[in-house]
């Protein structure tokens, strides 16, 4: 039972996460478009159209340094990765050393 609870507290703690970087995400998109002087009816009019060649390449290029920075967040929030299980210096309770 303990078990279940610690892995529902992290499913929360991760959602929580999620849910915090998706609010950033909003907030920012919506000041992007503020700037741009565009409305949600704006933009979603301009994202069914077809897009012009460097609009779409700076797009991809957007895409991708966003996919970066995920992935470097990602990494940051994992856990951290221990020694190697192999020679940890500190050998059994009583073994001598040869």
């Amino acid at each position: 039972m303990a078990f279940e609870e610690k892995e529902m507290k992290e499913q929360e703690q991760a959602f929580l996460a999620i849910k915090d970087e998706f609010s950033r995400l909003t907030a920012q998109l919506d000041g992007m478009c503020q700037e741009a002087g565009l409305s949600a009816e704006d933009l979603k009019k301009t994202l069914e159209e077809k897009l012009p060649p460097e609009l779409e390449k700076a797009l991809n290029q957007a895409k991708e340094e966003a996919a970066r920075a995920g992935q470097a967040r990602a990494a940051q929030a994992g856990p951290a990765q221990s020694a190697p299980a192999g020679r940890s210096g500190r050998g059994r309770p009583g073994a001598v050393k040869i």
